[in-house]
């Protein structure tokens, strides 16, 4: 058997791996429905760019501040919410 570079793959699949904290006290704490974070954060057209590495981190957190600043509140208390 040919020697490896390496022992192991480890893949992140989240929900499998990484499990996301219950998001209700930080959307009560901003004024926003529950579930709000989660349909603004995952949602497929958001996420997929995300995940795939086509997007980093920053633009797609500022993307889902401002759908929730379009939907629920200002700009600011969106990315308040966000950022916390």
């Amino acid at each position: 058997m040919p020697q490896l570079a390496y022992d192991a793959v480890l893949c992140d699949i989240d929900g499998v791996l990484r499990h996301w904290p219950a998001a209700d006290p930080l959307e009560q704490a901003h004024g926003l429905p529950v579930g709000a974070l989660a349909a603004a954060a995952f949602a497929p057209a958001r996420l997929h760019p995300a995940i795939t590495g086509e997007i980093t981190d920053e633009p797609w957190r500022s993307a889902v501040a401002a759908d929730l600043a379009d939907r629920y509140r200002s700009p600011e208390q969106a990315h308040a919410a966000v950022a916390a």
